[in-house]
């Protein structure tokens, strides 16, 4: 009984230090003790399911599982698909009307959702990975 407590302890505080990660300064959020922890510039940094944060080099999310995806370029995105997968690029992803997570194939690139719902990035397109 008393790991289930602190089992729901810590995914209680991972969420709340998860919701207030904007921060004054982008790339940083808080730990389950309440320590601010900041990424490099213009990396990103995210709690992971055992309430620490984990910083990368772009912006970085938390998948289903609590594991934190980063991307390997700064600027890159990371965006999740229909099945809630991250996925991750070379530039910016964005998620397609179909689910498909499309990402500038150049560093630092671009990319936006037309209004038919297709991806269009600076570059061309790559599926996120």
């Amino acid at each position: 009984m008393f790991l289930q407590i602190l089992f729901a302890l810590v995914l209680t505080l991972t969420a709340i230090a998860g919701s207030t990660s904007a921060n004054a300064q982008q790339g940083c959020t808080r730990n389950v003790l309440g320590q601010v922890i900041c990424a490099a510039p213009d990396g990103g940094a995210a709690v992971n399911y055992f309430g620490q944060v984990v910083t990368g080099r772009g912006a970085c999310t938390t998948n289903s599982f609590g594991t934190v995806v980063c991307p390997d370029h700064p600027s890159g995105g990371v965006p999740t698909n229909s099945f809630g997968q991250a996925k991750t690029g070379p530039g910016q992803c964005v998620r397609t009307s179909f689910g498909q997570v499309m990402c500038s194939s150049q560093p630092g690139g671009g990319a936006a959702v037309n209004s038919f719902g297709q991806a269009v990035c600076s570059g061309g397109c790559v599926p996120g990975r």
